[in-house]
Protein backbone atom coordinates (compact mmCIF):
# COMPACT_ATOMS: atom_id res chain seq x y z
CA UNK A 1 0.00 0.00 0.00
CA UNK A 2 2.59 2.46 0.83
CA UNK A 3 4.71 2.00 -2.64
CA UNK A 4 0.97 2.51 -4.86
CA UNK A 5 0.67 5.42 -2.87
CA UNK A 6 3.90 6.73 -3.17
CA UNK A 7 3.58 6.26 -7.05
CA UNK A 8 0.34 7.60 -7.01
CA UNK A 9 1.63 10.60 -5.69
CA UNK A 10 5.49 10.96 -6.38
CA UNK A 11 4.68 13.76 -9.00
CA UNK A 12 3.22 15.83 -6.17
CA UNK A 13 5.74 15.40 -4.06
CA UNK A 14 8.87 16.15 -6.77
CA UNK A 15 6.58 19.45 -7.60
CA UNK A 16 6.70 20.47 -3.97
CA UNK A 17 10.48 19.66 -2.96
CA UNK A 18 11.38 21.90 -5.88
CA UNK A 19 9.09 24.56 -5.25
CA UNK A 20 10.68 24.80 -1.27
CA UNK A 21 13.65 24.64 -2.82
CA UNK A 22 13.11 27.39 -4.88
CA UNK A 23 11.92 29.28 -2.01
CA UNK A 24 14.66 28.52 0.53
CA UNK A 25 17.48 29.75 -1.78
CA UNK A 26 16.51 33.52 -1.51
CA UNK A 27 15.24 33.25 1.95
CA UNK A 28 18.50 31.99 2.99
CA UNK A 29 20.69 34.51 1.14
CA UNK A 30 18.80 37.49 2.32
CA UNK A 31 18.47 35.84 5.70
CA UNK A 32 22.17 35.53 6.18
CA UNK A 33 22.87 39.24 5.40
CA UNK A 34 19.73 40.18 7.11
CA UNK A 35 21.05 39.10 10.57
CA UNK A 36 24.35 39.86 10.12
CA UNK A 37 23.46 43.77 9.17
CA UNK A 38 20.66 43.02 12.52
CA UNK A 39 23.84 42.50 14.24
CA UNK A 40 27.22 44.15 13.55
CA UNK A 41 25.12 46.89 12.23
CA UNK A 42 24.22 48.22 15.79
CA UNK A 43 20.32 47.80 15.33
CA UNK A 44 19.88 44.75 17.86
CA UNK A 45 21.79 46.91 20.32
CA UNK A 46 19.03 49.48 19.63
CA UNK A 47 16.57 47.32 19.81
CA UNK A 48 17.06 45.79 23.53
CA UNK A 49 17.71 49.12 24.59
CA UNK A 50 14.00 51.14 25.27
CA UNK A 51 16.07 53.77 26.30
CA UNK A 52 18.28 54.35 22.95
CA UNK A 53 15.56 53.24 20.73
CA UNK A 54 14.22 56.68 19.79
CA UNK A 55 17.73 57.68 19.08
CA UNK A 56 17.91 54.62 16.44
CA UNK A 57 14.89 54.95 14.85
CA UNK A 58 16.53 56.21 11.53
CA UNK A 59 19.03 53.10 11.29
CA UNK A 60 16.02 50.63 12.53
CA UNK A 61 13.20 52.37 9.76
CA UNK A 62 15.88 51.68 6.86
CA UNK A 63 16.70 48.35 7.92
CA UNK A 64 12.94 47.40 8.50
CA UNK A 65 12.13 48.88 4.88
CA UNK A 66 15.12 47.61 2.95
CA UNK A 67 14.38 43.94 4.11
CA UNK A 68 9.99 44.06 4.93
CA UNK A 69 10.30 44.46 1.02
CA UNK A 70 11.86 40.93 0.54
CA UNK A 71 8.72 39.51 3.21
CA UNK A 72 6.29 41.74 0.90
CA UNK A 73 7.21 39.07 -1.62
CA UNK A 74 7.01 36.41 0.63
CA UNK A 75 3.71 37.00 1.16
CA UNK A 76 2.53 34.07 -0.90
CA UNK A 77 4.06 31.38 1.57
CA UNK A 78 0.48 32.28 3.18
CA UNK A 79 -1.01 30.48 -0.15
CA UNK A 80 0.40 27.04 0.74
CA UNK A 81 -2.42 26.13 2.35
CA UNK A 82 -4.24 26.94 -0.26
CA UNK A 83 -1.80 24.50 -2.85
CA UNK A 84 -2.44 21.67 -0.21
CA UNK A 85 -5.90 21.68 -0.48
CA UNK A 86 -6.91 22.43 -4.14
CA UNK A 87 -3.50 20.26 -5.84
CA UNK A 88 -3.07 17.65 -3.42
CA UNK A 89 -6.29 17.35 -0.77
CA UNK A 90 -9.07 17.53 -3.57
CA UNK A 91 -7.57 15.57 -5.97
CA UNK A 92 -7.05 12.34 -3.68
CA UNK A 93 -10.03 11.11 -3.91
CA UNK A 94 -11.89 13.06 -6.94
CA UNK A 95 -9.23 11.17 -9.38
CA UNK A 96 -10.04 7.59 -8.05
CA UNK A 97 -13.53 8.17 -8.16
CA UNK A 98 -13.36 9.87 -11.42
CA UNK A 99 -11.01 7.43 -13.35
CA UNK A 100 -12.55 4.23 -11.53
CA UNK A 101 -9.54 3.14 -9.98
CA UNK A 102 -11.51 3.06 -6.74
CA UNK A 103 -13.46 -0.13 -8.05
CA UNK A 104 -9.94 -1.96 -8.30
CA UNK A 105 -8.77 -0.92 -4.54
CA UNK A 106 -12.19 -1.64 -3.31
CA UNK A 107 -12.47 -5.28 -4.22
CA UNK A 108 -9.03 -6.10 -3.12
CA UNK A 109 -8.13 -7.77 0.14
CA UNK A 110 -7.20 -4.76 1.81
CA UNK A 111 -10.01 -3.38 3.51
CA UNK A 112 -11.09 0.10 2.30
CA UNK A 113 -10.66 2.00 5.56
CA UNK A 114 -6.95 0.58 5.77
CA UNK A 115 -6.45 1.93 2.20
CA UNK A 116 -7.89 4.97 2.59
CA UNK A 117 -5.98 5.79 5.95
CA UNK A 118 -2.69 4.70 4.21
CA UNK A 119 -3.82 7.41 1.13
CA UNK A 120 -4.36 9.77 4.28
CA UNK A 121 -1.58 9.09 6.55
CA UNK A 122 1.78 9.13 3.59
CA UNK A 123 0.40 12.08 1.94
CA UNK A 124 -1.40 14.08 5.28
CA UNK A 125 2.73 13.52 6.75
CA UNK A 126 4.08 15.01 3.56
CA UNK A 127 2.11 18.05 3.95
CA UNK A 128 2.73 18.66 7.43
CA UNK A 129 7.04 18.65 6.52
CA UNK A 130 6.70 20.97 3.86
CA UNK A 131 4.51 23.29 5.65
CA UNK A 132 7.01 22.90 9.11
CA UNK A 133 9.68 23.39 6.83
CA UNK A 134 8.58 26.37 4.97
CA UNK A 135 7.20 27.98 8.32
CA UNK A 136 10.50 27.35 10.43
CA UNK A 137 12.64 28.70 7.58
CA UNK A 138 10.37 31.41 7.40
CA UNK A 139 10.30 32.22 11.14
CA UNK A 140 13.87 31.99 10.78
CA UNK A 141 14.37 34.46 8.55
CA UNK A 142 12.09 36.96 9.85
CA UNK A 143 13.20 36.41 13.46
CA UNK A 144 15.16 40.34 13.44
CA UNK A 145 12.11 42.04 11.95
CA UNK A 146 9.98 40.29 14.77
CA UNK A 147 12.47 41.75 17.61
CA UNK A 148 11.53 45.06 16.17
CA UNK A 149 8.06 44.95 14.93
CA UNK A 150 6.41 41.56 16.48
CA UNK A 151 4.85 38.90 15.68
CA UNK A 152 1.47 39.26 15.96
CA UNK A 153 1.00 41.03 12.89
CA UNK A 154 -1.17 38.92 9.67
CA UNK A 155 2.20 37.78 7.92
CA UNK A 156 4.48 36.83 11.02
CA UNK A 157 1.11 35.00 12.42
CA UNK A 158 -0.09 33.82 9.14
CA UNK A 159 3.45 32.01 8.51
CA UNK A 160 4.24 30.89 11.90
CA UNK A 161 4.93 27.43 12.71
CA UNK A 162 1.67 25.92 14.05
CA UNK A 163 -0.75 28.51 11.99
CA UNK A 164 0.45 27.49 8.74
CA UNK A 165 0.59 23.80 9.40
CA UNK A 166 -2.64 23.89 11.20
CA UNK A 167 -4.04 25.83 7.95
CA UNK A 168 -2.67 23.66 5.49
CA UNK A 169 -3.82 20.11 7.34
CA UNK A 170 -7.21 21.82 7.52
CA UNK A 171 -7.20 22.63 3.73
CA UNK A 172 -5.76 19.31 3.05
CA UNK A 173 -8.73 17.70 4.90
CA UNK A 174 -11.22 20.19 3.30
CA UNK A 175 -9.58 18.42 -0.26
CA UNK A 176 -10.20 14.87 0.66
CA UNK A 177 -13.99 15.64 1.64
CA UNK A 178 -14.76 17.65 -1.22
CA UNK A 179 -13.50 14.73 -3.75
CA UNK A 180 -15.23 12.50 -1.74
CA UNK A 181 -18.28 13.85 -2.06
CA UNK A 182 -18.24 15.49 -5.52
CA UNK A 183 -15.95 13.09 -6.79
CA UNK A 184 -14.84 14.96 -9.92
CA UNK A 185 -11.39 16.71 -9.29
CA UNK A 186 -11.72 20.20 -11.23
CA UNK A 187 -14.88 20.54 -9.11
CA UNK A 188 -13.63 19.38 -5.79
CA UNK A 189 -10.91 21.51 -5.91
CA UNK A 190 -12.76 24.66 -6.83
CA UNK A 191 -14.56 23.95 -3.72
CA UNK A 192 -11.89 23.22 -1.82
CA UNK A 193 -10.80 26.99 -2.30
CA UNK A 194 -13.97 28.12 -1.80
CA UNK A 195 -14.65 26.62 0.97
CA UNK A 196 -11.20 27.51 2.60
CA UNK A 197 -11.17 30.96 2.04
CA UNK A 198 -14.70 31.08 3.43
CA UNK A 199 -13.53 29.77 6.19
CA UNK A 200 -9.86 31.47 6.57
CA UNK A 201 -11.00 35.03 5.92
CA UNK A 202 -13.49 36.34 8.02
CA UNK A 203 -11.22 34.29 11.12
CA UNK A 204 -8.49 36.38 10.25
CA UNK A 205 -10.47 39.80 9.99
CA UNK A 206 -13.25 39.33 12.62
CA UNK A 207 -12.43 36.24 14.92
CA UNK A 208 -8.59 36.57 15.54
CA UNK A 209 -8.47 39.88 17.19
CA UNK A 210 -11.27 38.55 19.74
CA UNK A 211 -9.27 35.30 21.07
CA UNK A 212 -8.62 37.52 23.58
CA UNK A 213 -10.55 40.23 25.68
CA UNK A 214 -7.35 43.45 24.16
CA UNK A 215 -5.64 45.34 27.03
CA UNK A 216 -6.75 49.03 26.96
CA UNK A 217 -4.39 51.77 27.29
CA UNK A 218 -5.34 55.44 27.71
CA UNK A 219 -2.30 58.05 27.63
CA UNK A 220 -2.19 61.71 27.21
CA UNK A 221 -0.85 62.81 23.82
CA UNK A 222 2.81 63.75 24.52
CA UNK A 223 3.42 60.31 25.29
CA UNK A 224 2.65 58.83 21.98
CA UNK A 225 6.56 59.88 20.81
CA UNK A 226 8.12 59.58 24.39
CA UNK A 227 8.88 56.69 27.15
CA UNK A 228 5.45 56.24 27.96
CA UNK A 229 4.24 55.09 24.06
CA UNK A 230 3.12 51.33 23.48
CA UNK A 231 6.16 49.19 22.55
CA UNK A 232 6.31 48.63 18.66
CA UNK A 233 6.05 45.15 19.04
CA UNK A 234 2.00 44.99 19.92
CA UNK A 235 -0.57 44.48 18.05
CA UNK A 236 -3.13 47.52 18.08
CA UNK A 237 -6.84 46.91 17.03
CA UNK A 238 -8.20 49.60 17.70
CA UNK A 239 -6.93 53.67 18.23
CA UNK A 240 -9.23 56.65 19.07
CA UNK A 241 -9.67 59.33 21.98
CA UNK A 242 -11.33 59.47 25.09
CA UNK A 243 -13.11 63.40 26.62
CA UNK A 244 -12.27 64.01 30.39
CA UNK A 245 -15.40 61.42 31.48
CA UNK A 246 -14.08 58.57 29.65
CA UNK A 247 -16.11 58.66 26.54
CA UNK A 248 -14.75 56.78 23.66
CA UNK A 249 -15.11 59.15 20.93
CA UNK A 250 -17.08 58.01 17.72
CA UNK A 251 -15.74 58.44 14.02
CA UNK A 252 -17.91 61.25 13.31
CA UNK A 253 -17.16 63.14 16.72
CA UNK A 254 -13.25 62.75 15.77
CA UNK A 255 -13.80 63.97 11.84
CA UNK A 256 -15.32 66.90 13.33
CA UNK A 257 -12.14 67.64 15.67
CA UNK A 258 -10.53 67.20 12.43
CA UNK A 259 -12.25 69.51 10.57
CA UNK A 260 -11.98 71.92 13.59
CA UNK A 261 -8.03 71.91 13.59
CA UNK A 262 -7.58 72.05 9.85
CA UNK A 263 -10.24 74.20 8.84
CA UNK A 264 -12.52 71.88 7.01
CA UNK A 265 -9.85 69.07 6.04
CA UNK A 266 -10.43 65.22 7.28
CA UNK A 267 -6.99 64.53 6.99
CA UNK A 268 -5.11 63.89 10.28
CA UNK A 269 -1.48 64.09 10.36
CA UNK A 270 -0.28 62.56 13.90
CA UNK A 271 2.44 64.17 14.28
CA UNK A 272 1.40 67.80 13.35
CA UNK A 273 1.77 69.89 16.96
CA UNK A 274 -1.09 71.38 16.31
CA UNK A 275 -3.42 68.47 16.99
CA UNK A 276 -1.38 67.56 19.63
CA UNK A 277 -2.33 71.27 21.45
CA UNK A 278 -5.62 70.87 20.43
CA UNK A 279 -6.02 67.75 22.59
CA UNK A 280 -4.26 68.97 25.76
CA UNK A 281 -5.81 72.09 25.37
CA UNK A 282 -9.85 70.00 24.89
CA UNK A 283 -8.75 67.04 27.73
CA UNK A 284 -9.10 64.84 24.87
CA UNK A 285 -6.30 61.47 25.43
CA UNK A 286 -5.49 58.89 23.34
CA UNK A 287 -7.37 55.49 23.62
CA UNK A 288 -5.48 52.12 22.28
CA UNK A 289 -6.47 48.58 22.04
CA UNK A 290 -3.84 46.07 21.74
CA UNK A 291 -2.64 42.80 22.11
CA UNK A 292 0.77 42.44 23.35
CA UNK A 293 3.06 40.56 21.50
CA UNK A 294 3.28 38.25 24.73
CA UNK A 295 -0.16 36.73 23.52
CA UNK A 296 1.65 35.50 20.31
CA UNK A 297 1.75 31.46 21.45
CA UNK A 298 -1.90 31.95 23.24
CA UNK A 299 -3.52 33.18 19.97
CA UNK A 300 -1.32 30.66 18.00
CA UNK A 301 -2.63 27.72 20.17
CA UNK A 302 -6.51 28.84 19.71
CA UNK A 303 -6.38 29.23 15.92
CA UNK A 304 -4.44 25.97 15.63
CA UNK A 305 -6.40 24.45 17.45
CA UNK A 306 -9.77 25.54 15.58
CA UNK A 307 -7.79 24.24 12.27
CA UNK A 308 -7.29 21.21 13.30
CA UNK A 309 -10.77 20.52 14.79
CA UNK A 310 -12.21 21.62 11.49
CA UNK A 311 -9.70 19.25 9.68
CA UNK A 312 -10.66 16.57 12.14
CA UNK A 313 -14.48 16.64 11.46
CA UNK A 314 -13.74 16.66 7.48
CA UNK A 315 -11.57 13.61 7.56
CA UNK A 316 -14.17 11.95 9.47
CA UNK A 317 -16.75 12.72 6.98
CA UNK A 318 -14.66 11.51 4.36
CA UNK A 319 -13.99 8.30 5.58
CA UNK A 320 -17.51 8.34 6.91
CA UNK A 321 -18.51 8.53 3.39
CA UNK A 322 -15.79 6.13 1.69
CA UNK A 323 -16.66 3.02 4.11
CA UNK A 324 -20.40 3.58 2.58
CA UNK A 325 -19.56 3.61 -0.66
CA UNK A 326 -20.11 0.38 -2.78
CA UNK A 327 -18.66 -0.90 -5.90
CA UNK A 328 -21.80 -0.49 -8.08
Amino acid sequence: MLWLTWRQHRAELLVATALLALAALPLIITGVAMHEEYRAGGIAACVADPAARGGCAPLIDQFVSRYDQWGNRLLWGAFLPVLAGVFVGAPLLAREFEHGTWRLAFSQSVSRTRWLMTKLALVGTTVTVFAVAFAALFTWWRAPLAEIGGRMRATAFIIAIPSLTAAALFAFAVGVFAGALLRRTIVAMAATLTTFLAVRLPLEEYARPHYRAPLVRITDPQLETGPGRLPGTDWIVHNGWVDRTGHLLSDGEEAAIIRQVYGGSDTLYNSDARVESFMIDHGLRHYTEYHPDSSFWVFQAIESASFLALAAASLAAAIWMVRRRTTA
